[in-house]
Parts: C-alpha cells; sequence; structure tokens
C-alpha cells in the first residue's frame, strides 16, 4: 500500500493520537537546526552557547560573539512562520483525530499555527522565568523581537550587562526574568507529562527528529512500548526504523497536506 494512504488509515483507526517534532519541522520555517551540518553548533561552540556558564563567561570576555549570536538567531526568528507542517497538525486536531503535540522545539509555532495542547519539553523561548522565585510567563513574541532588534542595533553602545533589560520583570517578586529553555545539564520540563502521553497514545507521528536528543528522543519508544503504532516522517532518515510500523520519506511541509487530503477523502 501507499504509505501515505496506509498513514491515513492509521490515523482513522486510532482514537489516541500524539505527535513528537523536532528540529526538522522548524527547518522548514527557516530556523536552521543545531546540530546538522551548517546548523548552529557549526557557527557557535555549543559549550560556550549551550550552558548557562558558558553564556556567562563568553558575554564577559566574548561580548560582540555573543552580539553576533543574537543577532542571527533574531534575523531567523524575525522571519519564521509555521509552515504546512505545523498547519498539517492543527487540521489533524479539527479533524478530532490529534490531542497532544510533544516539541523539542523552543520557537512557538505550534501554538502560531493554532494546536492548543503542546508539551514543550526543551522550553520556550518566547516565555521568561524568574531567576529569584522561578515564575514563568508568556511573553509577547512580537514586542520581544522589536526590543531585542531596538537593543543590539547599536554596537557601539552594546552592553552585555543590559541584557536582562530585554525580558520584562517577574509581575509577582519584581525579579530578573531568563528565557525558559533548557540549556545542555539541565533537566527538561514537563518530562512526566510527556511520559504519560507517550504512554497513553495508541499512535505517534514522529515528524523532524533525529532521535539523538535524550530523555526527549526516548518518547516514541515509550509510546511503542505501551502498544502505540509509530509513524515516521522525515526526509533526513528513518532514524526510529525497528519500531516505526511506516516511514514517509519526506519533509513534514510536503506530507502533512496530501495526509489530510486523504483523510478528508475518507471521512
Amino acid at each position: 500500500m501507499d504509505p501515505y494512504q496506509k498513514v491515513a488509515r492509521l490515523l482513522l483507526e486510532h482514537k489516541n493520537i500524539s505527535a513528537f517534532t523536532g528540529a526538522g519541522i522548524s527547518a522548514e520555517s527557516g530556523i536552521p537546526t543545531f546540530r546538522d551540518p551548517g546548523g548552529l553548533w557549526d557557527q557557535f561552540d555549543p559549550d560556550e552557547f549551550g550552558t548557562t556558564g558558558g553564556i556567562i563567561q563568553a558575554a564577559l570576555k566574548k561580548p560582540s560573539l555573543i552580539r553576533n549570536f543574537l543577532l542571527q538567531m533574531l534575523d531567523i526568528f524575525e522571519k519564521a512562520r509555521p509552515n504546512p507542517g505545523h498547519h498539517g497538525l492543527k487540521s489533524l486536531e479539527d479533524l478530532g483525530l490529534l490531542k497532544t503535540i510533544i516539541t523539542q522545539n523552543i520557537d512557538h509555532l505550534h501554538q502560531e499555527a493554532g494546536s492548543s495542547t503542546v508539551i514543550e519539553v526543551h522550553g520556550s523561548l518566547f516565555r521568561g522565568r524568574c531567576l529569584n522565585c522561578g515564575r514563568r510567563q508568556q511573553l509577547n513574541k512580537a514586542e520581544l523581537l522589536v526590543r531585542a532588534r531596538q537593543f543590539l542595533a547599536d554596537e557601539k553602545n552594546f552592553e552585555v550587562g543590559k541584557l536582562v533589560e530585554l525580558l520584562p520583570r517577574c509581575p509577582v517578586c519584581n525579579g530578573i526574568s531568563r528565557p525558559d529553555v533548557v540549556m545542555f545539564g539541565e533537566p527538561v520540563l514537563q518530562l512526566a507529562e510527556a511520559i504519560a502521553v507517550a504512554e497513553q497514545s495508541d499512535l505517534m507521528l514522529v515528524l523532524g527528529t533525529s532521535g539523538v536528543v535524550y530523555p526527549a528522543a526516548a518518547l516514541p519508544c515509550q509510546a511503542y512500548e505501551h502498544n502505540a503504532k509509530i509513524i515516521e516522517i522525515n526526509p533526513t532518515g528513518n532514524y526510529y526504523d525497528s519500531i516505526s510500523e511506516c516511514y514517509i520519506d519526506s519533509p513534514a511541509g510536503a506530507a502533512m497536506p496530501k495526509i489530510i487530503g486523504l483523510l478528508k477523502d475518507l471521512l
């Protein structure tokens, strides 16, 4: 059977469907992956920019490098928009099929596409976490990007110490906030919730992940061990080949509209 037809039929045959997404789905929105050739870790040392201590040391010793890194990130996120892969998952939710998305991405694109239940195991760049009391607050993405552009525009007067002013203060204790993203060596977020979703799923879509960043990468295996069918959609490889019921060698942005079209024909 054609894999697209098989996936559409499998989706209709199951009642508790989840999706697990990685950097590949956001790459189609212009957000480069960190680990692939040409990704951000080819340009910036992950020991410096992937850890809290590394960033502090880089800020003290290489402020111009910090500014260049932030400018690149800003250019990327100003342009990024949800793509047909994100919208396809929203369509599955609208059809009453998809219950939850578990994502490793920090870009908020699933929510911008309209998905209502998203577990962000690696956090969100557009959510602040108070360094004093730990309170989290959702940030206005557009306002934050404008503030960041204004802050970084003046190279001559750029001061790393003023970065703490980018995010609004905690509304409860007035403490300084940091982006609520998981750095190397920090525990992932909502892991218990993600595991519960995986173990309750009877089918999991796996889109755009290389399956190497643990513990999140183990979630499809946990779903499989609890009798879920695994469908992988990824143009760079079938990384869960030993447990996949079906594999589609395609970007999510190309595959999802075809799957949604077939589903609507079958309904």
